[in-house]
């Protein structure tokens, strides 16, 4: 709740929805990267799966964007 107070424009179950599909979407894109990683690259380091992992969630959060811009 002390989140609450610096948003005051932001009712708490909308904060709540925004933190939960944050936690989802580094959690998926974990996984997935690490998977794809193995797969695809069984010689890459673990430099190669964060790389990974940052354009998977970058590309999850770029195409709600878009996907807002759209509804608007």
């Amino acid at each position: 709740m002390i989140t609450y107070f610096f948003c005051t424009k932001i009712k708490p179950e909308v904060m709540v929805k925004n933190s939960t599909k944050a936690i989802i979407r580094i959690i998926t894109g974990a996984v997935l990267a690490v998977v794809l990683a193995r797969v695809f690259r069984p010689e890459a380091g673990p430099v190669f799966a964060a790389g990974l992992f940052v354009a998977l969630v970058g590309a999850a959060y770029g195409l709600e964007l878009i996907h807002k811009k759209d509804k608007k």
